[in-house]
């Protein structure tokens, strides 16, 4: 799909390209950018958190957010 590769390219310069940036702008970037996703499948009912770890030479990322639901699929938003 179109889509997941531009998100996919956007993320992968984001987290490696430039390396010089603070992980807490990387995450709030990614936050920006992957909220509007989720919201399109999910009720969230609390806050949107993407945290960030490092473990050795890996960058690991947390993707936290809680749900009252799921939409149904075929559910146009409003």
């Amino acid at each position: 799909m179109k889509m997941n590769y531009q998100i996919t390219e956007r993320i992968f310069n984001i987290t490696d390209s430039d390396k010089m940036c603070n992980p807490q702008t990387v995450c709030t970037v990614l936050e920006d950018e992957i909220k509007p996703i989720v919201e399109n499948y999910i009720c969230l009912n609390k806050e949107f958190k993407v945290r960030f770890r490092k473990n050795g030479d890996k960058n690991i990322f947390f993707v936290e957010f809680e749900a009252d639901r799921i939409k149904p699929f075929g559910y146009i938003p409003k």
